[in-house]
């Protein structure tokens, strides 16, 4: 399933596998002139291939390395001559394959490798100009695409909702935080998120997720401090785990927040505690 929408001269190509005829999970892909941003999962590539055939693309940027946005990537590269551009640290995780496990592989499908070149720091459509900002803490290569003239920020998977009720295994919590801030400081005036589309009141909404982040950690933090354990500190700070939970065998879990938050508070103390030890040894 692909709905199409447009606003100028940004075209929205929202995606999703279906079952009895109910899409699984919304992913997304934007056309801004003729650069594409992001490309949808494997499992629609041959079909978002003929959506496009007739429509003027020079250009291929992906966000980040994740199958749903990487995952037409192989299709276009043979249909259409595109070569991906991703940030540097992607580059190899396209080319040489990542994990992608089996909850994931139903809802999008399994992407086939692709070769991309490094993004750099600049993009050009057409007649816009875009400048590249590494968002990493959802992938370490996420990026995000801001036009300053316009104030357009294509976020990627950097927004998704104000409010998360999972997170995943592998995400930086801390980072995110830190991403998140600084595209709240850019002079923005419109959000384009790849899952949900453009989203009302944009700048607003994405410096209230920062808000709700920021203030979530304090809170895991407080109850860490407590000595609460892991299950009762999300429950409290999250809330229930849900479908997900279970469906993804707990790599999306409200948790996981408490995890990451306990990685970044040991983090600091181990690398104090091995210069302790080498200042100790010297």
């Amino acid at each position: 399933m692909i709905r199409v929408s447009s606003q100028g001269e940004v075209t929205h190509f929202r995606m999703a596998r279906t079952l009895l005829g109910r899409p699984l999970y919304w992913t997304g892909a934007y056309l801004i002139e003729d650069l594409l941003v992001d490309c949808g999962p494997p499992a629609l590539a041959a079909h978002f291939a003929r959506l496009i055939e007739d429509r003027p693309v020079n250009g291929l940027v992906l966000t980040h390395h994740h199958e749903d946005h990487m995952g037409g990537a192989a299709v276009l590269g043979r249909l259409r001559g595109l070569r991906p551009r991703i940030h540097a640290t992607g580059v190899g995780l396209v080319r040489d394959g990542f994990l992608v496990e089996r909850y994931r592989r139903l809802t999008w499908g399994t992407p086939e490798r692709v070769t991309a070149e490094p993004v750099g720091e600049h993009v050009r459509s057409r007649s816009m100009h875009f400048q590249v900002v590494h968002t990493p803490g959802h992938s370490p290569d996420h990026i995000c695409l801001f036009e300053p003239e316009r104030g357009w920020l294509f976020t990627g998977d950097l927004f998704l909702a104000e409010r998360l009720r999972y997170l995943r295994e592998d995400e930086d919590l801390q980072a995110l935080i830190e991403s998140l801030r600084t595209v709240a400081q850019l002079p923005l005036r419109e959000v384009f998120c790849a899952h949900r589309g453009p989203v009302r009141d944009g700048p607003a909404a994405l410096r209230r997720k920062l808000e709700v982040l920021d203030d979530l950690r304090g809170r895991i933090q407080d109850l860490l401090r407590q000595g609460l354990p892991q299950r009762e500190i999300a429950r409290r700070a999250v809330g229930r785990e849900g479908l997900l939970t279970w469906t993804s065998s707990g790599r999306f879990s409200a948790r996981n927040f408490v995890r990451a938050v306990q990685r970044s508070t040991e983090e600091p103390q181990r690398s104090q505690s091995k210069r302790s030890t080498q200042r100790t040894e010297e």
